[in-house]
């Protein structure tokens, strides 16, 4: 068993890697983090900002979709919280009914499952959003370059 731990120890990073010059997402419950040219962007406003002005409506859907995913799934988490809370509380209480606590229970359980969900698809949709900006926007490009009798070849990526 030791054995495992330390290997899965060693395969494990536990560091996400940063590529210059790209937009990087990086997944968190609360805030989403995106760093893009040396700036970190957190929050609606900024999220807009930095899609808006692109004019992709492929990215502007995935923002938005992203946006209503996390809020659905954020309000689905707190009512399911509170339902399981109530259903738990019925279950424990002095009631001989406990057909409603066990409801309140499972659909409270459901509820809180649903909107997790609901978070992990925003998370994914921006990330896609921020695949496709990459992709879109970090184009290698070869160009020659004549000044003062000298010729270079410039290499950006």
């Amino acid at each position: 068993m030791l054995l495992f731990a330390c290997l899965a120890g060693l395969l494990a990073n536990a560091q996400q890697k940063i590529e210059a010059g790209k937009m990087n997402y990086f997944v968190n419950p609360k805030p989403n983090t995106i760093i893009y040219h040396d700036t970190i962007f957190t929050g609606k406003k900024q999220f807009e900002h930095l899609f808006y002005r692109t004019r992709n409506s492929e990215l502007v859907r995935l923002l938005e979709k992203h946006q209503s995913n996390k809020v659905a799934g954020q309000i689905l988490g707190v009512v399911g919280t509170v339902a399981t809370i109530f259903g738990i509380r019925k279950l424990t209480s002095g009631d001989t009914d406990k057909g409603l606590g066990w409801a309140l229970l499972g659909g409270g359980f459901a509820t809180t499952l649903t909107g997790g969900y609901l978070t992990f698809i925003g998370q994914k949709n921006l990330l896609m959003a921020v695949t496709l900006f990459n992709q879109q926007n970090n184009k290698v490009v070869l160009g020659i370059g004549i000044a003062d009798n000298r010729a270079g070849l410039v290499y950006k990526f």
